[in-house]
């Protein structure tokens, strides 16, 4: 089918359709050619898209990552029967090769700006490459014309899957510009394997590949190449595997494909050996990707890997935190042999007894990067150790919101009334207590009720303490926050409530929009009473 339209016509063919969004919209592809000469990563600039959410709309309404709905529908959502869906595209277009009037454009854009193409797309193709009354002329004419004026980004990913039935340089040069930003990325790897031939297909995938760092990354790595050479390998395991999202998603494909245990074998530098523990600790995480059980040569990079890491010859800890992995890891009789189990625990042992451990687990808890930060955290609690102090040191200096969480993992009853006495001082509480609604958290404040929220959740480990935010959380317009109060609340022996307490639950009850939390206030009020 792909030959039978190309063979068809050699040049573009001018051909005019009817603009049927506001002319003040403005098109995609023209807010990504400003960056399509660049061969790095999109700028923060570039990454808000023409057609994005307008500051009137809701601030509740929830905002996906660049290609995050169509990556999480490809990876989490099984896809059922979209052949009435598809259908219904197909006439659309039909009717607009027959007799592109305005009323026919506007009935296929409507259609096509609704949805995700993911929905019908491999019905469409497969209903599109049967078809033979399409004007093939036509048909590539107004794929071009929406994939390079459309200003919605669901009616471009359309017209970007049915370029792949034109092989030629405009449609490679569109796919490319357009494929830069991880919101298209995946319709653009696709097509062009469809268009490419294999060598010009893996630059072209490298060069998309190096332009993206979220979603359109992960797709990418997910749809390598069928021949990788040693230059694609290297990136793989050197930066490929990298990712905003999730290693996990990447580090089965980039350790596997990427020969990851060949890599290995030899010397290596300090990036290749970072790459090779990141993956590892990705595939040792395991979901959403295949996991360390599914890499062919799980043990050889493993063992391979803490050879490198045995002479102490490197000051990063992310070394140590994986050397404490492999070893949990070998504890599964299923992940290797006797033989091969002993041998990776000895070495894990001898890793971990280093002597410079300790000092560089004490100089990363002061370390202003946030990765080496939170890696000291996690191996200081591994040795039994607190380091709430440099948390609430952090904190005070950077005032970073993802310390809230942190400064409440201790045991200490007196750190726990210092993170109160921080709360009450630093968050707006008259702000955040402004009465219950059926909110989920997003919008302008919502740093400052994920704080709340975060010293909540874990104050019922401490009853007796913070009423001040047992208060406000009971009164927060977020409802995971008033559960999360209710929570710290029911732990409380009713000798140390507070004799406002009932009559605080009785407000919240009365005004109470959700069924679980009322129902909740009135079991807990309906104790008190009885105990009272």
């Amino acid at each position: 089918m792909k030959e039978w339209i190309a063979n068809i016509f050699r040049q573009p063919d001018e051909q005019r359709f009817p603009i049927v969004w506001p002319p003040e919209q403005r098109a995609i592809y023209d807010w990504l050619a400003q960056w399509s000469e660049e061969t790095g990563v999109l700028p923060d600039a570039a990454q808000t898209l023409p057609d994005e959410f307008s500051p009137q709309e809701d601030e509740e309404t929830l905002r996906w990552a660049p290609g995050a709905l169509d990556g999480a529908f490809g990876h989490h959502v099984a896809r059922g029967d979209n052949e009435e869906q598809a259908t219904q595209v197909m006439q659309a277009i039909s009717r607009v090769l027959r007799r592109s009037s305005s009323k026919n454009m506007q009935a296929l854009y409507q259609l096509a700006k609704q949805d995700t193409p993911l929905n019908f797309i491999d019905d469409l193709l497969k209903m599109m490459s049967a078809s033979q009354a399409i004007d093939a002329r036509r048909l590539r004419a107004l794929m071009v014309f929406l994939a390079t004026q459309a200003p919605d980004r669901q009616v471009v990913k359309l017209a970007m899957a049915l370029l792949a039935f034109f092989p030629y340089q405009q449609s490679v040069d569109l796919l490319q510009t357009l494929g830069s930003h991880d919101e298209f990325t995946l319709y653009a790897v696709v097509a062009m394997r469809t268009i490419l031939p294999p060598g010009e297909f893996t630059l072209a995938w490298l060069a998309l590949a190096k332009r993206t760092t979220g979603w359109g990354r992960i797709q990418l790595i997910e749809r390598l190449p069928d021949a990788l050479d040693r230059t694609v390998r290297q990136w793989l395991l050197r930066e490929g595997y990298n990712n905003d999202v999730m290693v996990e998603y990447t580090a089965w494909h980039c350790a596997e494909y990427g020969r990851l245990h060949d890599a290995l074998e030899g010397e290596v530098d300090a990036e290749l050996l970072k790459g090779a523990a990141e993956i590892l600790l990705g595939m040792i995480s395991g979901e959403p990707g295949p996991g360390i059980n599914k890499y062919t040569f799980a043990v050889q990079a493993c063992e391979r890997y803490l050879g490198h890491i045995l002479p102490g010859s490197t000051a990063d800890l992310l070394h140590y935190k994986v050397a404490g992995e492999i070893g949990r890891l070998v504890d599964d009789e299923e992940f290797a042999d006797e033989a091969e189990r002993q041998r990776l625990t000895a070495l894990c042992e001898q890793i971990r007894i280093l002597p410079e451990w300790p000092a560089l687990i004490e100089a990363g808890l002061h370390d202003d990067d946030a990765v080496i930060f939170h890696t000291a955290l996690q191996l200081c609690r591994e040795q039994g150790g607190d380091p709430w102090p440099a948390i609430y040191q952090r904190y005070r200096e950077k005032s970073e919101s993802v310390l809230w969480y942190q400064l409440m993992q201790t045991d200490n009853p007196d750190f726990i009334a210092q993170v109160i006495a921080l709360a009450e001082s630093e968050l707006d509480l008259a702000t955040l207590s402004c009465g219950p609604q059926k909110s989920q958290g997003r919008g302008p404040l919502y740093q400052q009720h994920s704080a709340l929220s975060f010293v909540l959740q874990d104050l019922n480990r401490f009853p007796g303490q913070g009423w001040t935010l047992i208060r406000t959380g009971l009164k927060s317009p977020m409802t995971f926050s008033r559960h999360k109060a209710l929570n710290a609340l029911e732990a409380w022996p009713q000798a140390l409530l507070p004799a406002e307490a009932v009559a605080i639950l009785a407000e919240a009850k009365s005004r109470e929009p959700e069924e679980e939390v009322q129902a909740r206030l009135a079991q807990l009020l309906e104790q008190l009473v009885e105990k009272h």
